[in-house]
């Protein structure tokens, strides 16, 4: 599915804060240090509030709490995490990732092995 937003409004002071805590919570350890990780990462945060007013436009407020829900025939069961303020792979937009992991701010890297 292709990743369209359709939501064109302007994100308030306190949500964008809120999404670059989140943003930096889901890209850590790393950090945004150089020009263009920094513009990388602003470029990621409107992408995904973009995203969540979208599916919001198109889905509604899903209630803190709710795990799963079924209409008919129709049944969705959402992750941990999908409700809360975490972001996770599955709950990131894909225009969002990508651009992260264009500018290296994805990269965990191996672990160090300490010799004793």
């Amino acid at each position: 599915m292709a990743d369209v937003h359709t939501w064109t409004g302007t994100a308030t002071e306190e949500e964008t804060a809120m999404m670059v805590d989140r943003m930096k919570l889901f890209i850590f350890p790393n950090e945004a240090r150089a020009e263009d990780e920094i513009e990388a990462f602003n470029k990621a945060v409107e992408y995904q509030i973009a995203h969540e007013h979208s599916l919001q436009e198109q889905y509604g407020e899903i209630p803190d709490g709710v795990e799963a829900f079924k209409i008919g025939d129709f049944s969705m069961n959402f992750e941990e995490g999908v409700n809360g303020i975490g972001l996770t792979r599955k709950t990131i937009c894909e225009a969002a990732y990508s651009v992260l992991l264009r500018a290296g701010l994805l990269y965990r890297g191996l672990p160090r092995m300490v010799s004793e």
